[in-house]
């Protein structure tokens, strides 16, 4: 094992993992990142005390009737997030960009940790958290006659008045979108709502609008391999057939209603790196400490299993 001396933070590789988005992933879109300084810690959760109707009428010469409100606190633990991997001296020394190994040995641990980063947040979801706010369409969205937009709108509205906020966004995985673009309502809506060339190119092409029934269109492409190492593949997707409408706060922060948050450790995405003599290369390590975390469900509404 190297000496704890001998292990370097490399700034260059730590810069890239810090902004290293593949764009098949959704979870930082689904918990937004709010930064944090220590690996455990309180956060705060606001009642709706405002939503109950009081007495506001003051009589002359009298006082004003006085509320109370109050929080309630919830917690995070942060854990450590890992992968290594060995760059082998000769494969630099064959390479015909000397930098271009240690970049793709950095893209590949990462790609491999924000699998799991997505997993954990789809299990999230899609799990028992939102036990109260979930449903089953009537009719399947590849069935005869869906009704797409109104059980959106039973999603919207489940946000809505219990979580008093707009919904902003929608996910759905390319399935769910291969059979929303077709639907004859959603293209007739985007014929007639989106003008012009615009329009026309989104129905050629075969794509939905970013925003589609004033929701931000998320969608949810990645892919995992499920076979066993050294047995024929098996690729399925991450995300299911569910739908989720939900609300995420466009500038994160404690203090601010979301679904849910990526409580992420400052200065815990670093990637280090060592020799190893022994084996003549270099040690390349990534790692982020963070903890995923739904905060309120009431913001959040899934759509379980729309097609068949």
């Amino acid at each position: 094992m190297p000496k704890r001396a001998s292990i370097h933070i490399d700034a260059p590789l730590s810069n890239l993992a810090v902004q290293y988005r593949n764009l098949q992933f959704v979870a930082d879109m689904v918990f937004p990142i709010v930064p944090v300084v220590k690996e455990s810690d309180k956060y705060y959760i606001f009642g709706r005390e405002e939503l109950k109707e009081v007495d506001t009428h003051r009589a002359v010469g009298t006082a004003s009737n006085e509320i109370d409100w109050d929080v309630t606190t919830g917690s995070y633990s942060a854990e450590e997030y890992s992968l290594r991997k060995l760059l082998a001296d000769r494969t630099v020394r064959n390479a015909d960009a000397p930098i271009r190994p240690r970049i793709t040995t950095m893209n590949k641990l990462m790609r491999l940790i924000m699998l799991g980063y997505e997993k954990r947040v789809m299990n999230l979801v899609t799990g028992s958290a939102l036990a109260s706010y979930r449903s089953n369409p009537t009719i399947k969205w590849d069935g005869t006659s869906p009704t797409i937009e109104s059980d959106v709108d039973t999603a919207k509205a489940s946000v809505r008045l219990n979580a008093g906020v707009e919904p902003n966004r929608i996910l759905m995985n390319d399935q769910v979108k291969d059979v929303v673009k077709r639907d004859s309502t959603v293209r007739n809506l985007i014929r007639y709502t989106i003008q012009g060339s615009a329009g026309q190119e989104l129905l050629v092409n075969g794509d939905l609008p970013p925003v589609l029934w004033n929701l931000a269109v998320t969608l949810a492409m990645a892919a995992e391999d499920t076979a066993k190492k050294g047995a024929t593949a098996s690729i399925s997707r991450i995300w299911p057939d569910d739908v989720l409408v939900w609300y995420a706060e466009p500038s994160p922060s404690l203090e601010a209603l979301s679904l849910g948050y990526t409580f992420r450790v400052i200065g815990g995405s670093v990637v280090k790196t060592w020799r190893d003599e022994e084996r003549d290369g270099e040690m390349i390590q990534p790692s982020i400490i963070q903890a995923e975390k739904m905060v309120a469900t009431a913001a959040g509404y899934l759509l379980d299993n729309v097609l068949t």
